[in-house]
């Protein structure tokens, strides 16, 4: 995962995929820690953080602005 450059915005992609479609379905408190925990996991391995970072808060900015983020609890969780 570290050796390739994009991993860290591929992953922060995927956080912006679960939080605008990948939640939808999903309605229990511990199904949604479990997909955020291994999100967190992931984010623990990596070496580049701060592109991670940069890329996220992108992304959070656009959710935030447009209303687009399924769950404010999850994203609260998540940060």
């Amino acid at each position: 995962m570290n050796k390739q450059a994009m991993s860290p915005t591929f992953i922060a992609f995927y956080c912006n995929n679960e939080f605008t479609k990948g939640l939808k379905g999903v309605n229990e408190n511990a199904a949604i820690n479990a997909r955020l925990d291994a999100i967190i996991r992931l984010f623990c391995c990596l070496h580049s953080r701060d592109v991670f970072v940069k890329a996220y808060t992108k992304y959070l900015s656009t959710r935030l602005l447009n209303k687009t983020s399924l769950s404010q609890e999850a994203e609260e969780l998540m940060l």
